[in-house]
């Protein structure tokens, strides 16, 4: 799988900055304040979409209409607890709450502020989203290599009460990669033979090595390892 990476933008609580992605401060609980989003809405949403729309705002500067794809292995999970509870105490769910719990809420409010009908994809895939998404894009700009294609990967911890589920690594975090036809990014993946699974998302792997921490991209799922390099 190969590509480019024209532009990449990223955000973590403590990390708004492509620069200061050398260590990983504790979870303040933070979340960008995207003022770009009608304040009305911008109330309404939850971390993970406003995370997810920050670096999709950073990453799609000076393009008018982008094709998108919004990535994540959980998506809105603390709403759509806040919802069960609800349900629970026999409590009719907010219709407002419900809407912005499902898995594409972020990409249709990034259209929307945005006036821009392009196409658009949410995905999840388990702990290997991002891989999919990535050969989603892969697919895509091989069928229309003229275009551009904007993927956004957003993802955060489980809430607290799925306990003993809750996955290592797993941080508060959100990457966009502004991806075109090219050899920048090159990936390949195959069966991970019973390796041990990285204590970091795949995200995190290609960010180090796209900022130069690393000389690879050395990554292990559970089902799949991939292996490659990416560069500007």
């Amino acid at each position: 799988m190969h590509m480019n990476i024209s532009a990449c933008a990223a955000w973590a609580p403590g990390l708004g900055d492509l620069t200061a992605w050398r260590s990983w401060p504790p979870d303040d609980g933070s979340a960008p304040e995207i003022r770009f989003v009608n304040a009305l809405l911008r109330r309404r949403l939850g971390r993970l979409s406003r995370m997810a729309l920050h670096v999709a705002n950073e990453a799609a500067t000076g393009w008018a209409s982008l094709s998108t794809i919004f990535a994540s292995r959980h998506g809105e999970l603390s709403r759509t607890v806040g919802i069960l509870h609800a349900l629970a105490a026999n409590e009719a769910p907010s219709p407002t709450a419900f809407s912005l719990s499902v898995h594409n809420s972020a990409a249709g409010i990034f259209s929307i502020f945005r006036a821009d009908r392009a196409p658009s994809t949410a995905l999840a895939a388990g702990e290997e989203t991002l891989l999919w998404a990535l050969a989603e894009a892969a697919i895509r700009l091989a069928s229309d290599p003229d275009t551009a294609i904007l993927l956004v990967y957003a993802d955060e911890p489980l809430p607290g009460e799925y306990g003993s589920s809750a996955i290592p690594g797993d941080l508060a975090h959100a990457v966009a990669f502004l991806l075109a036809p090219g050899e920048g990014l090159s990936l390949e993946w195959v069966a991970s033979s019973g390796l041990r699974p990285s204590q970091e998302p795949l995200s995190m792997a290609i960010l180090a090595n796209f900022l130069g921490h690393r000389e690879r991209i050395e990554w292990h799922g559970e089902r799949l390892s991939v292996h490659g390099f990416c560069h500007a």
